[in-house]
């Protein structure tokens, strides 16, 4: 009864009752036998069921986390910088703390492990720009002032400052690779995005160690697949993600970046 009254709800939010409408619409056109009308509600229904219902943007984001199994933090090598990408934090004057974590934050914490157990000498972190009517700052500004002010970190560190892209940000760590002479660095962030992310830096010439973290998929997450679930936001969110990943290469290679 319990679960029942639980998918009763779900129907109730965006996905569940455009999906509904759909559904009825659907039905009234094949009844009345409007088939011009049926391709367009019938493709709109489709789609969202794919991306909604089915399994299939799990699956989708697991084929790209597949390649970047976890990493055992202690058989790392020992680097001379620890690089973490942008897109777990952004600085907020709302906020008690002075930050809020997004999806993505994993990869700050998973740097700040690395940092602890002594894989790097320097803690470099990246990151967008965040504007709004009240502020015009850095990602990486606030949360180095935030692992500063907590004294999280292990060992120095230091912000990119304002990056528009992973492109930029494997730019500027490719600097301060030539002007320190390091060797290579522990390249931190999330599984799904660890190709694009090691084929850039690769391209601007950074060695790197790749550290995966943030996995989404559920196949990954050792969770049990469901073959149908009501639509929901989630799984529109994890194929929105695959997508993202899809152009993105497609964009950098292009761009001759990777």
């Amino acid at each position: 009864m319990t679960s029942f009254l639980k998918s009763l709800v779900d129907f109730l939010e965006p996905p569940g009752l455009i999906w509904l409408a759909l559904t009825i619409k659907l039905v009234l056109h094949i009844r009345r036998r409007r088939w011009r009308a049926l391709w367009f509600t019938g493709s709109a229904w489709l789609l969202l069921t794919v991306t909604a219902a089915l399994p299939v943007p799990h699956l989708l984001l697991a084929s790209l986390e597949d390649d970047w199994p976890p990493v055992d933090v202690a058989s790392l090598p020992e680097c001379d910088a620890i690089v973490v990408l942008g897109g777990g934090v952004e600085p907020s004057r709302l906020e008690p703390a002075g930050l809020h974590l997004k999806g993505g934050s994993d990869r700050l914490f998973t740097a700040v492990k690395l940092a602890q157990v002594g894989k790097g000498r320097l803690l470099v972190v990246g990151g967008g720009v965040l504007e709004n009517n009240t502020m015009n700052e850095s990602e990486a500004d606030g949360a180095k002032a935030w692992l500063e002010a907590w004294q999280l970190s292990a060992v120095p560190v230091q912000s990119l400052g304002k990056c528009s892209d992973t492109h930029d940000e494997a730019v500027k760590v490719a600097e301060l690779v030539r002007k320190n002479d390091w060797k290579k660095v522990a390249l931190v962030t999330s599984a799904f995005h660890m190709t694009r992310t090691k084929a850039v830096f690769e391209r601007a010439g950074v060695v790197v160690v790749p550290v995966p973290c943030n996995y989404l998929s559920a196949s990954i997450r050792r969770q049990k697949l469901k073959w149908f679930d009501v639509p929901n936001a989630t799984n529109l969110m994890n194929f929105e993600i695959w997508m993202h990943e899809v152009i993105g290469l497609l964009v950098y290679r292009l761009r001759g970046w990777i």
